[in-house]
């Protein structure tokens, strides 16, 4: 029923094309860039391949100044054809509008790149794990059925893979799993940087009842915040208001401003 999630830490490392990418934009945080410095001096094959990247990037740029280039001559030059006496006048209307376009690019791409890292940042700073509210844990012995506590202590112990695992266990054992249960298994998936097979179950169980509706609502508006759908991440805190909850209550305002 469910795919097994292939186990790391619980520091995510970025895939060397998408920290590539991050660096070519200027927009890798500190601990990406600890991670990026280091592939560069011990990593020959991710050199290449940044050199590369910087390459295509300065071609890029070096083609569209070119093509703006060849346009606006060619316009000046069919400009010169009919209006000869015009020239000085148009060739200064033109350079300016040249001016304004690159500045205007310049202005949206910047918004973009902004933008996308509020989005990461948000994400950060108001994620954190929910806290085990479903099965008492024992430090003592546990028999083969208390598979459930056993796992939960492995997730209050940040074992989120191993706990992962049991509790994925735990619902194919079941005719008709658990809500609350499903919720928690999201929660290991989160904790894992595995976003997208979160939400998958969060979509799932969000019509379900459980007392978890209002946590349910508030881990996938962080993902989607994350995924920078704010119009979705809006929705889901404006269903927050709706059922009157005061799970996060004053983080929602903020979110709610700064989407």
């Amino acid at each position: 029923m469910f795919k097994k999630i292939n186990r790391i830490d619980k520091t995510r490392l970025m895939e060397p094309e998408e920290l590539i990418q991050k660096y070519i934009q200027d927009s890798l945080n500190e601990a990406e860039k600890v991670q990026f410095e280091t592939l560069l001096k011990s990593d020959a094959a991710f050199a290449q391949k940044v050199t590369e990247f910087e390459n295509v990037h300065a071609a890029i740029k070096a083609n569209e100044k070119a093509e703006l280039k060849s346009h606006l001559q060619q316009l000046e030059a069919n400009e010169n054809m009919s209006n000869p006496t015009k020239k000085t006048v148009k060739k200064s209307i033109r350079l300016a509008i040249a001016v304004v376009i690159l500045v205007v690019i310049g202005l949206i791409g910047n918004y973009f790149m902004q933008q996308a890292n509020l989005n990461e940042t948000l994400y950060a700073t108001y994620f954190e794990p929910y806290p085990n509210a479903l099965a008492p844990v024992t430090r003592g012995q546990e028999t083969p059925a208390e598979a459930l506590p056993k796992a939960m202590r492995l997730y209050e112990d940040g074992k989120y893979q191993e706990a992962f695992d049991m509790i994925s266990e735990i619902i194919k054992s079941q005719e008709n799993p658990e809500t609350d249960v499903l919720f928690y298994q999201a929660m290991c998936l989160l904790n894992l940087q595995q976003e997208t097979e979160a939400l998958n179950i969060l979509r799932e169980i969000k019509h379900k009842e459980t007392r978890f509706t209002p946590q349910i609502y508030w881990y996938g508006a962080l993902i989607h915040i994350k995924f920078k759908e704010n119009e979705k991440a809006l929705k889901a805190l404006q269903y927050m208001d709706e059922i009157q909850t005061t799970f996060k209550s004053k983080e929602r305002e903020i979110l709610k401003q700064k989407l």
